[in-house]
């Protein structure tokens, strides 16, 4: 998955619930980034698996023509459940109840609120009747692990571990809060100093909530305050210890998430030197009179760039690339 372009008109800090609610609505029907989030067509995919155990059990002449009625929706096409699945459309599943739920999941998980017409009173109850209900459907459908309504699921049980402090986050979502590729996380993870505490292949809820902290990428939870609390101006001042790096022409930097395999490559072609830390790393680069440090393009391929500026940068957003 590519690094996502988030292409808001304000930071996520900065934004309201009406504000986020928007933004779900408008990128439900085109995706989020390079993320598909059009899970009709996996809900089709897994009903039509479970319907064809149901005729094999009890038999299709029996059993077809009421698993057809069931099928809910004004503008069901066809005579059988099967031409009506051929003539899929994304609207098809709206009426569906796994379709609101993870409308619900999505709308709770990458934008930390909920439905618009639950009360401030009844929200923690919502929200962890949600991350039950969620559990539960993905442990009777076994959605695909590689398809959008695992991916929905996992983004809804990680932000609600993030949020009683509790629990593991697994990294696609952690990348996806920090608006960030699952090989950054990887990279960051492979640093002593990222703060990241690895559990398996999944990270702790108390960690990865510190990490966020320092993503400005990222849609903190605002469920539990009242829809009507406008967002504090964010301040232009720094806050923590600031740390100067090189910047190239393209407007990268130099970040602790440019680590190849624990090393940072430093220098020009035939002269680089590998350093274990970060901090070493740009001790060298500040020393050099043109900094070139290896990174990825978008390609995924590494290359060394040239410094052709400097950039002051907060440690704890730094620390957090």
């Amino acid at each position: 998955m590519k690094e996502l372009n988030m292409n808001l008109p304000v930071s996520p800090e900065a934004m309201t619930v009406e504000d986020r609610h928007q933004s779900w609505i408008n990128r439900e029907m085109t995706g989020y980034g390079n993320v598909n989030w059009d899970y009709g067509k996996e809900l089709l995919e897994i009903l039509e698996r479970h319907f064809r155990v149901i005729e094999k059990i009890l038999g299709r002449e029996a059993v077809a023509p009421h698993l057809f009625k069931m099928l809910p929706g004004p503008d069901i096409e066809g005579s059988t459940w099967e031409e009506a699945f051929e003539e899929y459309l994304p609207l098809t599943t709206q009426w569906w109840e796994a379709d609101k739920l993870l409308d619900n999941a999505a709308l709770y998980g990458f934008y930390g609120i909920t439905d618009p017409e639950v009360p401030l009173a009844k929200r923690v109850e919502w929200v962890a009747a949600l991350a039950t209900e969620i559990a539960d459907f993905c442990q009777l459908a076994q959605p695909n692990p590689q398809g959008v309504i695992h991916l929905v699921s996992q983004l809804a049980l990680s932000r609600y571990a993030i949020d009683r402090g509790e629990g593991d986050v697994d990294l696609q979502s952690l990348a996806l809060f920090g608006g960030v590729t699952e090989g950054r996380i990887r990279n960051i993870l492979s640093s002593n100093d990222s703060g990241l505490e690895k559990v398996g292949q999944r990270v702790t809820a108390a960690s990865a909530a510190a990490w966020l902290k320092g993503r400005k990428e990222h849609f903190a939870s605002i469920w539990q305050q009242d829809d009507e609390v406008e967002p504090e101006a964010a301040s232009n001042d720094f806050v923590d210890d600031v740390v100067f790096v090189p910047v190239a022409a393209d407007g990268s930097f130099f970040h602790p998430g440019l680590a190849r395999s624990g090393k940072f490559m430093i220098g020009a072609k035939g002269e680089e030197v590998s350093h274990p830390t970060f901090e070493d790393a740009l001790g060298a680069l500040q020393k050099m009179a043109t900094p070139r440090w290896r990174r990825p393009n978008d390609a995924g391929n590494w290359g060394i760039v040239s410094g052709r500026d400097w950039k002051r940068i907060e440690r704890r957003q730094l620390l957090s690339m």
